[in-house]
This record gives C-alpha cells, structure tokens and sequence, in this order.
C-alpha cells in the first residue's frame, strides 16, 4: 500500500493526538511505545510535506489539505 502526501499528513495529525492517549495504558507505557509513536509521526509529517505546493492556489495548510481530501 502506497500513502499519498496528503495521506501522510492526516496521519501525521491523527498521530498527534492519539500517542498520548495510547501511553495512558500502564502495558504499552512500560514498552516505551511514545518513541515510537513520536518517530512515526515524525516520519510522516517529513513525507508529508509537498514543496511543490508553495506558491500555489492551493496551498499546503491543514484546511486546503482537508478541502482536498473532500473533493
């Protein structure tokens, strides 16, 4: 399977939130799994980011990713 940018950067958001609640669980805080989850996120947002858009109508923020992701 093959994630587009805008893909990565959903993911990347959803990330951003859901590591936090995942180490409140007193097993996976144990494995360390914040890291983990950090560096992942950390890798989409990186595969995330399209430089191609700068400059354009449709620029690279949240919204116009959103609006994109509706069409």
């Amino acid at each position: 399977m093959r994630l587009t940018k805008d893909e990565a950067r959903i993911l990347a958001e959803a990330m951003e939130e859901y590591k936090y609640k995942v180490v409140e669980n007193p097993h996976y805080k144990e494995l360390g799994v914040f890291d983990k989850l950090f560096d992942l996120q950390y890798k989409l947002e990186i595969f995330g980011d399209d430089k191609r858009r700068n400059g354009r109508t449709t620029q690279d923020n949240f919204n116009d990713l959103i609006k994109r992701l509706a069409k």
